[in-house]
């Protein structure tokens, strides 16, 4: 019987693989870095790389699902949708909504390069998420753990300070899971439940299929036989499918004038709906994630700043960070982007190193 490999990818890129092998019915982790020389692995890509979503995607067809899906997270993307490859879950026979994976494509390259660095070119890669979508409590995987967040499973770095690891419901006293047995749990798991692959689009396997010249007869044959048969059905339903649109568009461009009389109709409908619709005022309580979010996201726009302490006061309302940064332009560039995401926002220098200042930072809701 031939062994299979199971992988696990580097959370940061520069970390080695982790490999456990299943032979008969043991599992044991190794400790060589190749190369193994076999295409028989199923890789896992960690949960902390991967963003899932749960969202509803009504499409006719899994290419119109895709685009569906990444329309439906745009919004919640932190870069370009250029940039990110997206993967569905199966289709669930009384809903239309979906889990949607998506990572960036950069790190995927970097992911296969490593596994062909190591004589690896698994056909399956496996989002962690995919595995723990029914979970109810927090899965520790060693270095990070998995949890229900909504109707989102996703993967918080247990590395991260107590403060954040206690907001996020982490406990940061709990034990380590030994190092590879994170490995072992996921092969398991892999066993009894169909995980998504994100080998698909331009990363899926290469597969050279040399087909003879009279499969490739046959192949044509089928395909012309079939043409008058789906070629009128096609031409019908996209001239009714048009139609529609464009009666949708008449309606609402109608609607929208007869609700803001004198305004000019925009181009875009969809989108200008669902800006309006996005807006729905100002929350009077401070979220913790969201906020959190914010701050990280300011300090990885502005490179040789750090956080070297948060705090989250739930009684009073307010997020304060203490910020070590380099200028001043730099602490107004940090406050007007916290004030676009909608944040009261006010600075205090701490004073505590001259030589490296840093400046208190909070965030509270606006009132």
């Amino acid at each position: 019987m031939k062994s299979i490999l199971y992988v696990g990818l580097p959370v940061h890129e520069g970390d080695p693989v982790q490999v456990a092998r299943e032979h008969g019915d043991r599992l044991e982790i190794l400790t060589h870095r190749g190369p193994f020389g076999t295409a028989n692995c199923v890789a896992f890509a960690p949960a902390t790389a991967v963003a899932h979503f749960r969202a509803p995607v009504p499409a006719r067809s899994e290419t119109e699902a895709l685009r569906a899906a990444l329309y439906a997270i745009e919004d919640e993307l932190a870069q370009p949708v250029e940039e990110v490859h997206l993967t569905l879950g199966p289709k669930a026979r009384a809903s239309m909504e979906r889990d949607i994976y998506v990572v960036d494509k950069s790190v995927m390259a970097v992911w296969l390069a490593v596994l062909a660095k190591a004589g690896m070119s698994p056909e399956t890669i496996i989002p962690e998420q995919s595995l723990f979508t029914d979970i109810e409590h927090s899965v520790d995987l060693g270095d990070r753990v998995i949890q229900r967040d909504g109707n989102r499973i996703i993967g918080i770095e247990t590395t991260l300070p107590a403060g954040v690891l206690d907001a996020l419901s982490v406990s940061s006293q709990s034990e380590s899971v030994q190092d590879g047995l994170q490995l072992i749990r996921l092969a398991e798991r892999s066993a009894t439940r169909k995980g998504v692959n994100l080998r698909t689009g331009q990363f899926a396997l290469e597969k050279n299929q040399k087909q003879g010249a009279g499969a490739w007869r046959k192949a044509a044959g089928i395909a012309v036989a079939a043409v008058s048969v789906w070629t009128g059905t096609l031409i019908l339903e996209a001239h009714n499918y048009n139609f529609a649109i464009r009666q949708m568009n008449s309606h609402a461009a109608e609607r929208y004038a007869a609700l803001f009389p004198g305004a000019a109709v925009p181009g875009d409908i969809e989108r200008a709906t669902r800006s309006m619709l996005a807006v729905t005022g100002t929350p009077d309580r401070l979220e913790f994630r969201t906020a959190t979010a914010a701050l990280y996201e300011a300090v990885a726009l502005n490179p040789g700043i750090s956080i070297s302490a948060l705090t989250f006061d739930r009684q009073d309302n307010r997020l304060s960070a203490r910020v070590n940064m380099n200028s001043s332009e730099t602490e107004g560039s940090i406050v007007a982007f916290l004030q676009s995401r909608g944040f009261q926002v006010s600075t205090a220098q701490s004073g505590e190193n001259e030589s490296a200042p840093s400046t208190e930072i909070t965030l509270e809701p606006i009132p």
